[in-house]
């Protein structure tokens, strides 16, 4: 029979491998001791550097007394805590069946490991209802990784704080300052990543169906990848300010190397005379084409084109004599269709965060980045000189509004904008994620210093590179006829279905709306009435109880892929105003009265929102199947 140790190692050997090899080496009875007592959960642990003890007087009823002091925290489903002290505190709070999990950093592994030993988390660690996170191996990126693993834990942003286990962690002052920049910096990520405009999503959704007769026409994200394999070196061109100085450099080297760059660099690298083999464009929007129409149709010449089936149909227009190679971005409503085998790119934002996990899947050795600014120049410029919309296209801010970041080097802090802040946050992610050995060096000699990323100068980075023969040229083959047919035929298909029970859903939810709206008219005639005492409260859990049934379409896979894009940045938004009132402590039923009105009131203009959203979609996948 395995030991409680040996359950909870087991465990974290499957979740958290780094963190179980910190145990396996620790030596344990070196910083702490145990003082137990008759009663298995009122034990001791005692810092013997300093001869104090966690807790000052019983570790029972202090566990108790905390118990109590967190009942205002009952209904939050997300907690996290800078300290584990003798773990008892968490171990009962798991007993609440509103918690979804509880995030403990711990700096003192020996702690961790006393806990482990004398109390069982083996089930909770491995559900993922608690995390326990060894400080000295936890990143941002891990703190990042919270928000990804479970997204619904986003939606409590607004309620989020960082609870001090108690007296004893205040020595740490400076640790917990750290961490909750990293919980405050991640939260601020993932909810800017979701965006706040619908409209981008609505215009991707028509644009993706638009394009996807030439889509499923084209090379796949496949074929391309397997073409790549084998490649050595793979260099990243952006547009940022610090270009201009590496381009002679890269028109020496570029018949040697693999060359991507963004689509806002391809009219600046035909100037100096060099041929990039992949462009990579991701935006939805018109203006993007003009980096292909006002550079001469030649330059695309055995050019690959590697775009999203987002872009804007222009821009396909545009690529008349390169080969366009369509991808799709990671998106409910492009997965759903179910041609896989164009693949997923795009998840960093930028067609240059998007060109690197291309080299990553295409398993490239080395990635030289160049132009990737991601700040603005110290003369202000935001882009290379030559560039196509001008080397001052995005404006420094004024002084109140600057926001700075770690200078290239090191040496300092460089302005960048919150868009390039994104971008720089999704590059260091994707390095630090990267599954195989890949030397990332950036280049780029100026700009933002990017984690993870080695920092040298180019001709240094290109000096070990081959030069004695040339790169081989990148061939793609296209599907059949049959095959793209069938494909399109479909797709067709996947969008009336959209349309079908996009409807039959949205009449549901219109239907509720009307009913929420009279019984809210209602209430505010009683209150005008001064009959309050009249409100007819068996109504209203029974509207509560549909508006949660109306809430389980978002467990449903269907209705994800088909609408939540579209859906989730301004429902996402009034659903981190409903958290707060969700997570509200109430002490008498008035005050759960009091909080149910108040839900029902925000739930008002959230029906009337999920059944606008649904009605759009429906309507662009309409207009888009109308252009084929």
């Amino acid at each position: 029979m395995k030991s409680i140790y040996d359950k909870n190692l087991s465990a974290l050997k499957i979740k958290d491998p780094l963190f179980a090899l910190s145990l396996i080496n620790l030596k344990p009875n070196e910083k702490f001791e145990v003082f137990m007592d008759k009663d298995a959960a009122n034990f001791n642990i005692i810092d013997k550097s300093s001869n104090t003890p966690i807790f000052l007087g019983k570790p029972l009823d202090e566990t108790m007394q905390k118990i109590t002091d967190f009942t205002p925290y009952t209904y939050y489903p997300y907690l996290y805590f800078y300290g584990a002290g003798n773990g008892v505190f968490y171990r009962i709070l798991l007993g609440n069946p509103q918690i979804k999990r509880i995030v403990v950093i711990e700096p003192e592994i020996e702690i961790l490991f006393i806990i482990l030993n004398l109390l069982d988390f083996s089930d909770e660690i491995l559900n993922d209802k608690i995390i326990f996170l060894y400080s000295k191996i936890c990143s941002y990126h891990l703190i990042g990784s919270l928000f990804e693993m479970d997204k619904k834990s986003r939606i409590y942003s607004k309620v989020y704080d960082l609870h001090i286990f108690n007296h004893y962690y205040e020595k740490h002052q400076k640790e917990i300052l750290t961490f909750n920049q990293y919980f405050i910096k991640a939260i601020e990520h993932s909810v800017i990543s979701l965006g706040n405009d619908s409209r981008d999503a609505i215009i991707g959704i028509k644009q993706h169906i638009q394009n996807l007769p030439d889509v499923l026409s084209s090379p796949t994200l496949i074929n391309l990848v397997q073409n790549l394999k084998n490649r050595n070196t793979a260099i990243i061109v952006s547009t940022g300010p610090s270009l201009t100085k590496q381009l002679d450099t890269l028109k020496k080297i570029a018949p040697y190397v693999t060359l991507f760059c963004i689509d806002a660099s391809f009219p600046i690298l035909y100037k100096y005379g060099i041929k990039p083999d992949i462009v990579l464009s991701l935006e939805r929007v018109e203006a993007t084409a003009r980096f292909y129409y006002d550079t001469p149709q030649a330059a695309q010449e055995n050019v690959i084109f590697a775009i999203t089936s987002i872009v804007h149909p222009k821009i396909k227009e545009s690529i008349t004599k390169g080969i366009k190679q369509f991808s799709f971005r990671p998106f409910g409503y492009t997965n759903l269709f179910g041609f896989h085998e164009y693949g997923y790119l795009g998840i960093g934002m930028s067609a240059a965060n998007m060109a690197y996990e291309l080299v990553v899947h295409s398993g490239f050795k080395q990635c030289i980045l160049i132009g990737q600014d991601l700040a603005f120049g110290d003369d202000g410029t935001s882009h290379a000189k030559e560039a196509l919309y001008g080397s001052k296209e995005i404006k420094p801010k004024p002084e109140d509004e600057k926001i700075f970041i770690e200078k290239y080097g090191g040496n300092g802090k460089v302005e960048t904008t919150k868009v390039w802040k994104l971008f720089l946050e999704f590059f260091e992610k994707d390095i630090a994620q990267t599954s195989h050995k890949l030397k990332i060096i950036n280049a780029t000699e100026g700009g933002a210093r990017i984690n993870g990323a080695l920092e040298m100068n180019f001709k240094e980075a290109i000096a070990s590179i081959d030069t004695s023969t040339c790169k081989a040229p990148i061939k793609l083959a296209y599907p059949d006829n049959i095959t793209s047919k069938s494909n399109i035929k479909t797709a067709k298909q996947k969008c009336l279905d959209i349309i079908k029970y996009g409807t039959q859903k949205k009449s549901m939810i219109e239907k509720l709306f009307l009913k929420v709206v009279k019984y809210t008219e209602e209430l505010e005639k009683l209150n005008i009435q001064n009959n309050l005492e009249k409100i007819n409260f068996k109504k209203l859990n029974q509207l509560i109880d549909e508006i949660d049934n109306i809430k389980k379409l978002f467990e449903d896979k269907k209705f994800n892929d088909y609408f939540v894009d579209a859906l989730q940045s301004y429902i996402f938004h009034q659903e981190m105003d409903i958290a707060k009132v969700v997570v509200k402590y109430t002490q008498s039923e008035l005050e759960t009265q009091a909080k149910q009105i108040e839900w029902i009131y925000l739930h008002k203009y959230w029906l009337f929102s999920l059944a606008g959203g649904i009605d759009c979609v429906i309507n662009v996948v309409k207009e888009a199947l109308d252009s084929w």
